[in-house]
């Protein structure tokens, strides 16, 4: 098997040298910059490993002998999973590895955007010293909406929990037994953005779920809400979002992630002083990273042995 990682993965010398157990190993530290690139890369491998790559269906079709794709994310949307069917290629994932990193971050933006954090730092370091710009609110009793409640939904509900806020939750799948134990309440999108003053947005891109936060959705929320977004950047309407910020209706919105990525550099979102922002960032404890890479190679390995998991 000729194995082929094509952009920039975590990987110790201890996975490199357990991918070269399995077969002839390239490794690309850098993230190809075009389809062209990638096709180029993958040309004579049999297995793919990416971690940010698109695969379209003509990035796949170029590769004849290609037979799988090792996804080093939980997401699946990188590939056209239709035209890796239709070649007959494999496509895994990994999932559950960054449940503890992502929730944490999701709270490290939430606290950093409700007590104006990088105001307050920027503050100090230009040698003023005054706290009444910086009074902000209490997370103690204020009402956390979570969109989506997969694992990490949960995990940053039990945190909300923690802090002594209320839990809202809506997802399509009602994991009962589970709100009971951590006291979240299922309830539909409109009620969860009316009564929310935090809404966090935890849900895997798909076409029923892109810019499932818009204009109208963003209208029902309570004025000086608090947005977090550390799923997909296209799963809101990015336009609606930045209108939001500049009018206050959102009073602060803290964004690991972007429609298109890495944003532009004069992208609106830039410019606010109500926007933490960071890079695509929140999956990046070493703890996560090591345990996706473990994860991802293990995927190969259950391949070549005949005994595929984690399938897309």
């Amino acid at each position: 098997m000729r194995i082929v990682v094509i952009d920039h993965i975590y990987l110790e010398n201890a996975h490199i040298q357990q991918l070269r157990a399995i077969g002839e190993t390239q490794i690309f530290p850098e993230p190809p910059k075009s389809d062209k690139e990638i096709e180029q890369r993958i040309q004579g491998a049999e297995i793919v490993v990416t971690g940010w790559s698109h695969f379209t269906k003509a990035v796949i079709d170029s590769s004849p002998i290609l037979k799988m794709i090792s996804i080093w994310a939980t997401t699946c949307h990188y590939v056209d999973l239709e035209a890796a069917r239709q070649r007959g290629i494999t496509v895994t994932h990994v999932p559950a590895y960054s449940t503890e990193a992502v929730a944490e971050h999701t709270f490290a933006l939430l606290l950093a955007s409700v007590r104006k954090l990088l105001q307050a730092d920027k503050h100090v370091r230009e040698g003023s010293f005054d706290w009444r710009p910086f009074v902000s609110m209490e997370l103690a009793g204020k009402t956390l909406g979570l969109v989506g409640t997969g694992a990490i939904g949960f995990r940053v509900g039990e945190m909300g929990k923690a802090f002594k806020m209320r839990i809202l939750g809506f997802d399509k799948i009602h994991n009962t037994q589970r709100a009971q134990e951590i006291g979240l309440e299922y309830v539909d999108l409109q009620t969860l953005l009316r009564e929310s003053d935090i809404v966090s947005l935890h849900l895997t891109l798909t076409p029923t779920t892109e810019g499932i936060i818009g204009q109208k959705e963003i209208a029902q929320m309570k004025e000086g809400t608090v947005l977090v977004n550390t799923s997909q950047g296209k799963i809101i309407d990015e336009n609606a979002l930045i209108n939001a910020l500049k009018s206050r209706k959102l009073a602060y919105a803290g964004l690991d992630v972007f429609a298109e990525e890495p944003p532009d550099r004069h992208n609106p979102l830039m410019e606010l002083d109500n926007t933490v922002l960071s890079p695509h960032v929140g999956f990046t404890t070493l703890e996560a990273v090591k345990r996706c890479t473990d994860i991802c190679i293990d995927n190969v390995k259950h391949f070549v042995e005949g005994r595929p998991q984690n399938f897309c």
